[in-house]
């Protein structure tokens, strides 16, 4: 059906734009604009400070798994080894150790803070509703059995990972997200403008000898 329509198109010598147009729409469709403003990272490294609009940001935690599989008595004498997966998950919301969570929705700013001799970073998190709390890192889900908790966001066309809790021996990147804004307060709508009220004359009531006048010409 589509060779039938480019056939009669080639004809009127609309081909080329009906080919573009056939092209280029998916791609544009599959297009991930950011949201205006909407979550915002804010990075800081010693060459300033940047602000990026991100449209997948997600926080990023490990759950360990302990996998029970079959095992030659060769290799073990009761017939069974142990295997461990840890599986990545990626949630919008702040996951507790105790699985507990913070939505992002309900979350107006996370602030980070990142002691310099500490392997562990700190949140300070604001809500919709003013309440602050502040927390370490490794009070997020899996940070005590299995990799570090993280935000992932994807910048400059590449995924990008911000650890919260450093392994042994690494240090923390020169650019760091030192805060992350979820929700930013609306911004006021301009005061509608004033309509001029035009003045009404009075109605006045003819009395019927005027009236009379009127309809004579008089």
């Amino acid at each position: 059906m589509i060779r039938d329509v480019l056939e009669r198109c080639e004809r009127a010598g609309v081909a080329p734009l009906i080919g573009c147009l056939l092209f280029c729409g998916p791609l544009n469709a599959r297009e991930r604009r950011a949201p205006r403003g909407n979550p915002t990272l804010v990075l800081t490294s010693p060459a300033g400070e940047r602000t990026v609009p991100v449209s997948d940001l997600a926080f990023v935690h490990f759950e360990r798994l302990y996998y029970h599989r079959r095992a030659p008595r060769s290799e073990d004498a009761r017939g069974n080894r142990m295997e461990i997966e840890d599986r990545r998950r990626e949630c919008r919301c702040l996951r507790m150790q105790d699985w507990t969570k913070m939505k992002f929705k309900t979350i107006r700013q996370i602030e980070f803070i990142y002691p310099p001799d500490q392997p562990i970073a700190r949140l300070r998190v604001t809500r919709r509703d003013g309440r602050v709390s502040e927390l370490g890192a490794d009070a997020l889900h899996g940070a005590s059995e299995s990799f570090g908790p993280r935000f992932a966001a994807t910048l400059d066309g590449q995924l990008r990972e911000f650890p919260l809790i450093l392994a042994e021996g690494e240090s923390w990147p020169d650019e760091r997200l030192t805060r992350l804004l979820l929700l930013r307060p609306p911004q006021k709508a301009p005061p509608p403008a004033r309509r001029s009220k035009e003045r009404k004359e009075p109605v006045r009531v003819l009395g019927q000898a005027e009236y009379s006048d009127r309809l004579q010409g008089r």
